[in-house]
C-alpha cells in the first residue's frame, strides 16, 4: 500500500517510523510545510520506498498531485486542516485518518467532530472510508469504551478518564499539541445526558478517581472531549449518558480561560518580545512543556480508563471497566516519544492498515467504536498496545 503522512513533527515522525516498518508499506510520502523535516525522515524506510515533499495544506488546490495513486492519507497537522484534507481525499479517490477533531470556541460553534461526521453520506457514495478522531483519546479510548459496554446488556453511562501523569515541572500539563490543547481548554466542557449534550462550568465536576497502579487516586474535572459526542451516536445502541474528565491542572484552565475573557488570546493580539514582534498567544504556549523535547528524561505513566455501566442479563447491577496504561520511558525507549504519541500514532497506524484492506471497513466516516473490534486490536498489539476490560458488580 502506498500512504501519505502529512505533517512531519512530533506525531508525523512516529506515524512514519511506524508505517516504515510495516512490510505491507510499498511507499511512504512524507509531507511537511517547508519540506526540511520530511527529507530528514528519507532514511527510515526498510521495505518501503520514503518519497520526502514539500507540500502546504493551507492550499489544498495543490494537494492532488501529491495524493495521486496514494491509498490513505494520515493527517498529522493541526485539527483546522481536518475538513480540507478530507475534501482533497475524496477528490482524489483515498481513504483517511485524523488523530484528533476541531474543538468549538463557544456553544454556539458546531463542534468540528460533528460537522466531519456529517460527511458520512458523500463517502459512502464513494465508497471510500475515513476513521476520524483515531488517537489516544478519542480513538483507543472508544475502543474501549466500546469493549466495555459489549460486556454488558444495557448501558446507562458511560465514562472516560484520564490521567496524564508526569512529574516535576510537566506534572498537570498537556503532553500533545499545545494548540489543540488550547482550543480543548476554551471549549466549554459537555456531558451527554438523555439525548443532548449539556454544557457544564469549566473545572466542574471534580472527583476522586482510583486508577490502576502505579497511577492512583487522581483528582479529575469535566473536560471538552470528542467521545462525548460520537459514542451516543456511533456505539450502535442506547446510552444514556457519557462524560470526559482529566486531571488536568485546574489552574491552568482558569488561566486560559480568563486570558482569553480579556482578549489576549486573540489570533490578533501581538507584542514585542525579545526584538521580536509575535501573538501573545504564541508566547503563552512557549511557556508550556513542548513534548517533543521531554522524551529523554521524562518520567511517570499515561492512564487511560473507560467504565461503562449499566446491567447484566438478569437486571443486577454493573460496571465493565477497560484500561490501558503506558509508562513514557517505555513510549521513549521504543519510538523516542511520550506515551500520548505512541498510543496515537499506533492507533492511527492500525487504522491505516484495516484501511489498505479494502472490504474490512464499511464506506463512509468512521468513528473509533464502529471498527470491527477483532482486527483493530490485532493491529494494536502487533504494535504493542493492548488493554484490560473487566466486568464487576456496580
Amino acid at each position: 500500500m502506498k500512504v501519505a503522512v502529512f505533517g512531519a513533527g512530533g506525531l508525523g515522525r512516529i506515524i512514519a517510523l511506524d508505517l516504515a516498518a510495516d512490510p505491507r508499506v510499498t511507499d511512504l510520502v512524507l509531507v511537511d510545510k517547508r519540506g526540511d523535516r520530511s527529507r530528514a525522515l528519507k532514511s527510515i524506510g526498510r521495505t518501503a520506498a520514503v518519497h520526502p515533499l514539500q507540500g502546504d495544506v493551507d492550499r489544498p488546490e495543490t494537494l492532488g498531485p501529491i495524493l495521486e495513486d496514494v491509498d490513505v492519507a494520515a493527517n498529522a497537522t493541526l485539527p483546522e486542516y481536518n475538513l480540507p484534507l478530507m475534501a482533497a481525499c475524496l477528490e482524489a479517490g483515498c481513504g483517511y485518518v485524523d488523530p484528533w477533531a476541531m474543538s468549538p470556541a463557544s456553544v454556539a460553534e458546531k463542534p468540528g467532530i460533528l460537522a466531519q461526521l456529517d460527511l458520512d453520506a458523500v463517502w459512502k457514495d464513494r465508497g471510500l472510508s475515513a476513521v476520524v478522531s483515531m488517537g489516544s483519546d478519542p480513538g483507543i479510548s472508544s475502543l474501549m469504551a466500546r469493549a466495555a459496554a459489549d460486556r454488558l446488556q444495557e448501558v446507562d453511562e458511560i465514562r472516560i478518564l484520564k490521567a496524564a501523569a508526569g512529574s516535576g515541572a510537566i506534572a498537570g500539563y498537556p503532553l500533545y499539541s499545545r494548540a489543540v490543547f488550547l482550543r480543548d481548554a476554551l471549549s466549554p466542557p459537555i456531558v451527554w445526558e438523555d439525548g443532548k449534550a449539556v454544557p457544564q462550568p469549566y473545572v466542574s465536576g471534580g472527583e476522586d478517581y482510583e486508577f490502576p497502579a502505579p497511577v492512583g487516586t487522581r483528582h479529575l474535572y469535566t473536560f471538552y472531549h470528542e467521545e462525548v459526542l460520537t459514542l451516543p451516536r456511533r456505539l450502535g445502541r442506547p446510552v444514556r449518558r457519557v462524560v470526559y474528565k482529566h486531571d488536568i491542572n485546574p489552574d491552568l484552565v482558569r488561566a486560559i480561560v480568563s486570558l482569553h475573557a480579556l482578549g489576549l488570546l486573540a489570533e490578533d493580539k501581538r507584542i514585542q518580545l525579545a526584538g521580536t514582534r509575535m501573538t501573545f498567544r504564541d508566547a503563552f504556549l512557549e511557556t508550556f512543556p513542548e513534548p517533543s523535547t521531554l522524551t529523554g528524561p521524562l518520567a511517570g505513566t499515561l492512564a487511560i480508563v473507560s467504565e461503562a455501566l449499566g446491567t447484566r442479563p438478569d437486571g443486577s447491577a454493573a460496571r465493565a471497566r477497560a484500561a490501558i496504561l503506558v509508562d513514557h520511558r517505555e513510549a521513549n525507549r521504543k519510538l523516542g516519544t511520550t506515551a500520548e504519541r505512541y498510543l496515537t500514532a499506533g492507533a492511527m497506524a492500525a487504522a491505516i492498515a484495516l484501511l489498505a484492506q479494502g472490504k474490512t471497513l464499511r464506506p463512509g466516516v468512521l468513528t473509533a467504536e464502529e471498527l470491527p473490534p477483532e482486527p483493530i486490536q490485532r493491529e494494536l498489539e502487533t504494535r504493542g498496545i493492548t488493554f484490560q476490560v473487566d466486568a464487576r458488580g456496580a
